[in-house]
């Protein structure tokens, strides 16, 4: 009997059954599309301020401001600038160790955007406002990260009213979602970067600086200022 006749005497036709690993691996393969399917139809229904000519392309310029309210580099001149002007050692323990979220939270961001190098949805058109070559990547949302880090910042760490304070939460969740709706960022990339937010908070609260340790790293730099 030839090699061809007893492989057609086999009942299962000559093919290998998988074995339970290749199973779970098959499975999560179908899972993970699965889920980037979804990822993708729901950015693709959201981001009806991606051009202009989009159902809600009017709102773009809304979507712009939104987007500048929370970018870095503001946010960073802006918290130095108060630390050359502040006086009081309180003022300056939360102005330090907001200055330390700031920065911790670009460097993760773009730790982050190097290792995925996930690239942004179709529909995004590329006018960013002060960009650079690691913000051509999509994961994670540093906007989001940023939005709900200061949220919890300012809930937490900082005395203000309660109307003032349902501002700034409402802007956090309402730059999250801009992202999404000018079709910058991946669905799972808002979700995932809301969630860093709040988890940068959680750190930089337990190596949070007190007024003294503020203090003495301060003077070095500023003590002809005001210290």
């Amino acid at each position: 009997m030839s090699a061809i006749q007893r492989r057609k005497r086999r009942p299962n036709g000559g093919h290998r059954k998988d074995t339970p690993d290749v199973k779970i691996m098959k499975s999560m393969d179908s899972f993970a599309r699965s889920i980037s399917t979804i990822d993708y139809q729901l950015t693709q229904k959201c981001s009806i301020c991606a051009r202009p000519n989009s159902s809600m392309g009017s709102l773009r310029p809304l979507m712009k401001v939104l987007e500048i309210s929370c970018h870095g580099i503001p946010w960073l001149i802006g918290t130095i600038g108060l630390l050359l002007s502040v006086h009081k050692p309180e003022h300056l323990e939360i102005l330090m160790n907001l200055l330390i979220a700031l920065i911790g939270d670009l460097i993760i961001i773009a730790v982050l955007k190097m290792l995925v190098q996930r690239e942004r949805p179709p529909l995004n058109k590329s006018d960013m406002f002060a960009t650079v070559s690691v913000d051509n990547y999509s994961f994670p949302s540093g906007h989001c990260s940023r939005a709900i880090m200061l949220a919890y910042f300012f809930s937490e760490r900082v005395n203000i009213e309660a109307p003032i304070l349902g501002l700034i939460v409402l802007w956090a969740l309402v730059v999250s979602l801009s992202r999404l709706l000018l079709g910058r960022h991946y669905f799972s990339d808002v979700m995932f970067g809301m969630i860093l937010g709040a988890l940068e908070f959680k750190l930089l609260s337990y190596y949070w600086l007190s007024k003294e340790n503020c203090m003495f790293v301060l003077e070095p730099f500023f003590a002809h200022f005001h210290l």
